[in-house]
């Protein structure tokens, strides 16, 4: 009997609880001392999951998740020069998506493998530990194509009235490159319609200028998600929130 998939739903909730308490806005100055709404950062505490299975290793593909600076072409990552805390042997992180995956035999054996990886939002950098944990199993696990499931509201960083503003969305499983649209079904988006901001289809982020006439709103909104096969990803009804200062 195959395994179930409920490690999946509880990776969603692990990376929730430990992202959302670090989302609150704050206000910076880069190393140019120019205005950034938000410091732009990897969010800390991100653990992606694999599996080793009879000689196979497998990763089920997730997002990896960064915010703020001013991102006006999307986050671009990649492997910071010179570090000794590489991404490992058969993984790989897409450089304009930020999705990670592996297969393959090249990583032996279980446990837990820290990497270190960068992000720039085109004219400043940050660096963070993201942590691998490969799990030994029987039988690999059916994966679910979803959203982070078992939250109901995610908060995003806090935005500042007039300044440029960023934020990775989540997802994991399914078959990237990921398509991502805003559900204009969802009754609450009006406040985040008028706001500036836009849903990055390729690259999986919220991004843009916020309008001045969003200053002392919450805005919400709610994502779909496709991916290469026309798949779309289960959101348990996820909203995201965002507030403006």
């Amino acid at each position: 009997m195959r395994s179930s998939c409920q490690w999946i739903v509880g990776l969603g909730v692990l990376v929730a609880a430990l992202l959302v308490g670090g989302c609150s806005g704050i206000t910076a100055l880069d190393g140019n001392d120019n205005d950034v709404a938000v410091a732009l950062r990897i969010l800390p505490n991100q653990v992606v999951t694999g599996f080793w299975s009879q000689g196979t290793f497998t990763v089920t593909p997730q997002t990896l998740l960064a915010e703020g600076g001013a991102p006006s072409a999307g986050y671009t990552w990649a492997q910071p020069t010179g570090s000794t805390m590489r991404v490992p042997f058969g993984c790989t992180v897409a450089p304009f998506t930020g999705v990670f995956q592996g297969s393959g035999g090249q990583l032996v054996g279980a446990g837990t493998h820290p990497f270190q990886i960068q992000v720039s939002d085109g004219t400043r950098t940050a660096t963070g530990i993201i942590t691998l944990q490969v799990n030994n199993v029987e039988i690999l696990p059916d994966a679910v194509f979803q959203q982070f499931m078992g939250m109901g509201t995610w908060r995003l960083a806090d935005a500042t009235a007039n300044q440029p503003y960023g934020a990775s969305l989540g997802a994991l499983g399914g078959e990237p490159p990921y398509s991502w649209s805003e559900d204009t079904s969802y009754e609450g988006r009006g406040d985040f319609a008028l706001s500036g901001l836009v849903i990055d289809q390729a690259r999986g982020i919220v991004r843009g200028t916020v309008n001045n006439s969003a200053a002392g709103k919450t805005l919400r909104f709610r994502v779909v998600v496709r991916d290469n096969t026309g798949a779309i990803a289960v959101s348990d009804g996820l909203t995201y929130e965002i507030v403006v200062k």
